[in-house]
């Protein structure tokens, strides 16, 4: 029960979301952890441990990805990754301390909104399978 849950495509999808939010968290703290100058390019960023864990993640979400690639069609696929529109900047907001400004939730809302036009269809679809 517990392996066929997690080999379902749409379960898959919000690992995969989850993981690309952490990664991005991760990453940025990783770009963060030390000043950088133009000519550096970012390349500090890779002696961080908070880099490779986030390129981890990474490949993750990657695995994940092709998964549901292979289960599913690719637009209801990517119309649904799209709540990584949602989760980056929430977890901006509680892990980075970033702040979100009125312009931004508003556009949050309407991703929420285009995400739930698409699973609407989707869930009646999968019902009557």
């Amino acid at each position: 029960m517990m392996k066929s849950l997690f080999l379902n495509p749409y379960v898959q999808i919000g690992l995969g979301a989850l993981t690309v939010t952490i990664s991005e968290l991760l990453m940025k703290v990783g770009a963060s952890a030390r000043p950088q100058t133009v000519a550096e390019l970012g390349v500090y960023a890779l002696a961080s441990w908070w880099t490779w864990l986030a390129i981890l993640f990474y490949l993750i979400s990657f695995a994940s990805w092709i998964y549901v690639l292979k289960t599913i069609p690719l637009g209801i696929a990517y119309g649904l990754i799209n709540v990584v529109h949602v989760l980056i900047p929430i977890g901006c907001r509680l892990f980075l301390h970033e702040h979100i400004t009125t312009q931004r939730w508003m556009g949050i809302l309407l991703v929420l909104a285009g995400l739930l036009l698409i699973v609407k269809p989707v869930a009646k679809l999968e019902e009557k399978l």
